[in-house]
């Protein structure tokens, strides 16, 4: 978080300058697929996204970017089968070591809109990285959550994580992130076009 870092402003433009270096360097490596899905993310066009790529292949970066347009497009059924397809050893519970924490968060997020906080808490606890922002946000709408339960729901979550039946846990955030994440910024004006910029996620 930014109120927690108090370094001078000449380390800041260091790494600033250098992260700019690397974003450049990453975003020429990226595969033409994600390059144009970007694109079409960039425009929140995420069907015609989910729709290149599903047909991108079963690499895990492919698969990532496609359960986060699913996510967006509020089809969080197929969300979480798209992640559930590649974070998970196959035939178990278990997470693979080999999948990016992004996907892994985005597997707890997608499991959270289904209302299975309990399995988002799981997925989350398996990755051992409490402090990553969005990891903090997803802890925070859990606690939010939390706080309109009843007494008996609240403690029957509390002691035996038992969720209520069909339960709905509103995000105050779009949901999702990729390996190669996309930022997209709302045009000021009518005349102002979108930009974006590619950042590799932590």
């Amino acid at each position: 978080m930014s109120a927690r870092n108090h370094n001078n402003p000449s380390q800041a433009s260091s790494r600033s300058s250098s992260g700019a270096r690397r974003s450049g360097s990453e975003e020429a490596a990226l595969d033409p697929v994600i390059k144009r899905a970007g694109l079409l993310i960039q425009k929140h066009d995420y069907a015609g996204a989910a729709n290149l790529l599903s047909a991108a292949g079963r690499d895990s970066q492919f698969r990532n970017m496609l359960g986060v347009c699913l996510m967006r497009m509020g089809k969080v059924d197929q969300a979480v089968d798209v992640y559930r397809s590649f974070v998970l050893v196959p035939g178990t519970v278990l997470e693979r070591s080999d999948v990016s924490n992004a996907s892994k968060r985005n597997y707890a997020t997608a499991l959270l809109l289904k209302g299975f906080p309990s399995g988002a808490l799981s997925v989350l606890t398996e990755i051992r990285d409490p402090n990553h922002p969005m990891a903090e946000r997803l802890y925070l709408a859990i606690r939010q959550w939390e706080r309109t339960l009843t007494w008996f729901r609240w403690l029957d979550w509390k002691l035996n994580r038992v969720e209520p039946a069909k339960c709905r846990i509103p995000l105050a955030f779009e949901p999702g992130e990729f390996d190669f994440e996309v930022q997209t910024q709302p045009p000021i004006g009518p005349e102002k076009s979108r930009k974006a910029y590619w950042k590799l996620a932590a």
